[in-house]
């Protein structure tokens, strides 16, 4: 009733016209695909004639059958007839032209408090999208998980929309892999042959190829939602070990070897990409600001677009990432300071703002409003603030026209990458390590090195050319130098520290 803002009534009207509970329960629980099909089949016959007591109501789009008890004939200046009644659903005021012959039924329909439904009922008759027709499901639906699967959702409202919708698809995977078999019935035997079925398809090389990282995803969630289920009443008969066979093997633990790196810029590569930026017009100047605050405060596209004007504080040099009005990973809360690049990223995000303050802006309006508020005078009569875009389509497309201008092509997450590397060169001592990596969001620094730090293939060909080369280094320095650049120390040991004071000194001496 929320999704489609109707009445419990109207809801009763879509179950008459063919929309299928999931099962006899109260109250209803919808499949979604079902109601998905239901409607697709109603826009299919809204050409339909209407049957004798049907009427259109333009105000909630349905077809209705109103109560006969507000049902009035009304005489019309051409000698024709209309009859009105009052939609159930919404309460609005139909009307229907009819002939005398349709008339007089409709109004003994009325006079003898009999539905309007039974009117034209005959066994031919197709009710206006019941669209039960095997051509018109897409997919094969199944019902008998769906109250349980209701109840779970309500469990996972701890998690972001994203992260519940990615849940959902892998129990819909599991289910449609067991037939729709209902999940109190669920054996060993089944978990495991979905197991082995997601082993073979990562490791087959047809079209319906999985990749090591969709496993994982997928035998995280489903491992997840089945610890979650045996500890339900209604599935105490489950055997409690379930979730442990969906462990998969610890070669799908290990790190594949890539085929291709992710390009991440270097500092002149990005300093570049802001130069270059085009900024003639407005949509421009906004796209290249948005490129600069990704690498000034290593930002997702998702933050970015979701930011205002207030989260934006120049003269404190911080960006506010506020979890109750932004949207941010796993709901966090940061103050972040600006990271230390060139001035010029600085320089254009704070131009930037004031540019739209220039505007008529307030602090409670989009930093990065959608390009349909550029054009005139800011229209506050539908809203008082400026709302965020709602995708982050615009933030790719701002990083593609920016590394356009250098010949490259790097994503807005590469400036996450480029800040998580920048570390590397810039901190010189533990405390320092630590903070960058809070100020990146990071609960600890593994985080920080595990995702952002990693050695690309050319800075291991420069470590072994300068082993080969005999510059002087022992042995057991250089490799001490290629274990601290794979991250196998563990920082604070002795080991790690005199490897990273090698390290700092052999860039001085190169610089």
């Amino acid at each position: 009733m929320g999704l489609f803002d109707v009445t419990r009534n109207t809801v009763s009207n879509w179950i008459k016209d063919g929309l299928r509970p999931s099962d006899g329960g109260v109250p209803y629980v919808f499949n979604g695909a079902e109601v998905k099909r239901f409607h697709d089949a109603k826009r299919t016959t809204g050409s339909t004639p209407l049957r004798i007591g049907q009427f259109k109501c333009f105000s909630c789009k349905e077809r209705v059958f109103p109560d006969t008890k507000s049902v009035e004939k009304r005489v019309l200046e051409n000698g024709g007839f209309a009859v009105r009644a009052v939609c159930f659903a919404c309460a609005a005021i139909v009307t229907k032209r009819v002939n005398e012959i349709d008339c007089d039924k409709i109004l003994d329909c009325a006079n003898t408090n009999t539905s309007l439904e039974a009117l034209d009922e005959v066994k031919d008759q197709i009710p206006a999208g019941i669209g039960n027709d095997s051509d018109l499901i897409d997919e094969v639906c199944y019902f008998i998980n769906d109250r349980i699967l209701h109840e779970w959702r309500q469990f996972a409202g701890r998690w972001s929309v994203k992260t519940v919708s990615a849940k959902i698809a892998a129990i819909r995977r599991f289910e449609a892999f067991c037939s729709g078999k209902d999940f109190s019935k669920v054996t060993k035997k089944d978990v495991s042959q979905f197991r082995e079925h997601l082993k073979s398809s990562a490791e087959s090389f047809g079209e319906d190829r999985l990749s090591v990282s969709t496993v994982r995803h997928l035998v995280s969630h489903l491992k997840s939602f089945f610890e979650w289920l045996i500890v339900q009443d209604r599935f105490h008969d489950l055997d409690r070990t379930l979730p442990g066979y969906f462990e998969l093997p610890k070669k799908f633990s290990a790190s594949a070897l890539s085929g291709e790196t992710r390009p991440v810029p270097t500092e002149n590569e990005a300093s570049q990409m802001i130069e270059l930026a085009p900024a003639e017009t407005i949509k421009e100047r906004r796209d290249r600001a948005m490129v600069a605050i990704a690498f000034l405060a290593a930002l997702r596209a998702d933050t970015i677009t979701s930011l205002r004007v207030r989260h934006l504080d120049a003269d404190h040099q911080i960006v506010v990432q506020d979890a109750r009005r932004s949207r941010t990973k796993n709901g966090k809360s940061l103050r972040i300071k600006f990271f230390p690049v060139p001035p010029i990223f600085v320089e254009v995000v704070v131009a930037w703002k004031e540019e739209l303050i220039g505007l008529g802006y307030s602090d409670d309006d989009a930093l990065f409003p959608d390009d349909k508020h550029f054009s005139g005078t800011i229209d506050r009569s539908q809203s008082p603030s400026i709302s965020p875009m709602s995708s982050t389509h615009a933030v790719s497309s701002a990083f593609q026209s920016a590394s356009r201008g250098i010949n490259k092509n790097f994503s807005p997450h590469s400036a996450k990458h480029f800040i998580g590397q920048l570390r590397l060169k810039i901190c010189q001592s533990l405390e320092a390590s630590k903070a960058w990596s809070v100020n990146m969001g990071h609960e600890n620094e593994d985080v920080t090195q595990r995702y952002y730090e990693n050695i690309t293939e050319e800075r291991v060909s420069e470590i072994f050319e300068a082993f080969h080369s005999g510059e002087g280094v022992p042995v057991e320095d250089m490799e001490l130098m290629l274990r601290y650049h794979e991250h196998e120390l563990v920082p604070g040991t002795p080991e790690f520290e005199r490897a990273k004071w090698l390290v700092l000194e052999r860039q001085n001496r190169t610089l």
